[in-house]
């Protein structure tokens, strides 16, 4: 079952900080290296300047990244840039955001939940973890005794009961509202009346927890717990340091979004034939060109998008494909025993019938020999999630083959998760992504998290 609590938050301190907007943040994670000097220069006080500090020559173990973070987050605490809440509260969030022009909402709540053993836990990864990003992570958070940034955590509510028992809180005014260089309204109520919080609580004790986003900082709060038991003698469940501050929201729910991952590939001109590899694709895929002309290329690229996802809603593997030239093509698998005589039988059928480990095994790997893993591969395999981005970058040289994907459904992510098996790599991409810097979690080692 999945025991939340209210938490202290840490946010901005609204007389201080007049333009909210300054000083947020996308996660860490999804931010690059323009991006992170964008954000440095927005405001003195940012929050990537805690997430994602920059590193400099001269740095050492004594004064380094995690170090300025540590110092810095003191600073804006004693200086109150950022302040703490007097009461345990759960804080309800709600993003408005457009995908093609519609409108969409998703309302979770911000929260923490208490970890338990991994015999016991009912929270279930689907990305595989490595090394430096979790330890990276883990860092910063000895640094600054604090969880930064929220994990993004789903549940199943059939009846979306949970989240319904909120309508009273969002009628009102919010507590901080900011809308980001997206155009994405972020609004946040703060819930700390008992009654409640104690109704929200009950209602998640029966749900099980899929982690969307936030794997490695995921696996570093857990590392970052044992570390801790092991220097306290004695400790209960409701030491802070058993509890990950996380962001809840229902599958069920309109407005929980996943974007699909196109692949581009890179590969030599010289040893490249358009043709020659469409008759190695037409070995497992039936393959419909779309033909079009200087005026008609966009109708035909919608018209490609649009058989794809009438493929999808089928449950059956389809892909666009663009080589250059006035040809789009689209690729719908043959059958998929070609893909069960190549993977290991005792993976769930489901990973077996994802469009990413079709396209990964059959194009990516068998016909253009690029291994999962290796440096290779690595290079020359890039990614989006804007089909005209995909399309340009062949059209300018960049790359030479852009492979277009449907979404990964969140029903499979969530059949594969509670299979305790890994989805493969750049499967999801959930949209929009939690804005850093509403609300933080200090962990505060002279308290205890009870209700």
């Amino acid at each position: 079952m999945a025991k939340i609590f209210p938490l202290k938050g840490v946010t901005y301190n609204k007389d201080k900080v007049k333009k909210l907007e300054k000083v947020m943040a996308p996660p860490y994670d999804v931010i690059s290296p323009s991006e992170q000097d964008e954000l440095y220069n927005a405001h003195d006080y940012n929050i990537i300047k805690l997430t994602l500090g920059k590193d400099f020559p001269g740095d050492t173990p004594q004064s380094n990244k995690y170090v300025r973070a540590g110092v810095l987050f003191e600073g804006l605490l004693r200086h109150k840039i950022m302040v703490r809440a007097e009461k345990p509260a759960i804080y309800v969030y709600e993003q408005t955001f457009k995908i093609k022009g519609k409108v969409f909402k998703r309302l979770g709540f911000i929260a923490l939940l208490r970890m338990e053993e991994v015999a016991r836990s009912k929270v279930f990864p689907h990305e595989n973890i490595f090394p430096a990003p979790m330890l990276d992570r883990m860092e910063l958070m000895r640094s600054t005794s604090a969880q930064l940034e929220p994990i993004f955590g789903m549940y199943l509510d059939e009846k979306d009961q949970v989240l319904k028992s909120l309508s009273k809180v969002t009628s009102r005014k919010p507590y901080l509202r900011v809308k980001d260089k997206q155009g994405i309204e972020h609004k946040v109520w703060v819930l700390d009346k008992r009654p409640a919080l104690m109704k929200l609580v009950k209602g998640m004790r029966d749900k099980w927890v899929f982690i969307a986003d936030g794997h490695h900082r995921f696996e570093a709060t857990q590392r970052y717990r044992d570390e801790m038991r092991e220097k306290t003698q004695k400790y209960g469940e409701e030491e802070p340091f058993n509890h990950v501050m996380m962001y809840f929201t229902n599958i069920k729910r309109k407005g929980l979004t996943v974007l699909p991952i196109h692949r581009l590939i890179k590969v030599d001109n010289r040893d490249f034939d358009p043709y020659l590899f469409t008759v190695q694709v037409q070995e497992y895929f039936e393959v419909t060109p779309f033909e079009f002309g200087r005026r008609n290329e966009e109708q035909m690229k919608k018209k490609l998008m649009k058989e794809m996802e009438k493929c999808g809603k089928e449950n059956k593997a389809c892909f666009g494909m663009f080589l250059g030239g006035n040809l789009f093509y689209l690729l719908k698998l043959k059958d998929y025993r070609m893909i069960d005589r190549l993977l290991d039988e005792n993976k769930p059928k489901t990973w077996r019938r994802l469009d990413v480990t079709v396209l990964h095994t059959l194009i990516i790997e068998k016909i253009l020999g690029l291994s999962k893993g290796t440096d290779d591969a690595a290079k020359r395999i890039s990614y989006t999630h804007d089909e005209d981005e995909a399309i340009s970058q062949v059209k300018d040289g960049k790359v030479q083959i852009a492979l277009l994907l449907n979404a990964t459904r969140v029903e499979d992510v969530v059949a594969i998760a509670s299979k305790y098996e890994k989805m493969p790599q750049k499967s999801t991409f959930f949209y929009p992504k939690l804005l850093s810097g509403l609300v933080l979690n200090k962990i505060d080692l002279a308290e205890k998290i009870e209700l």
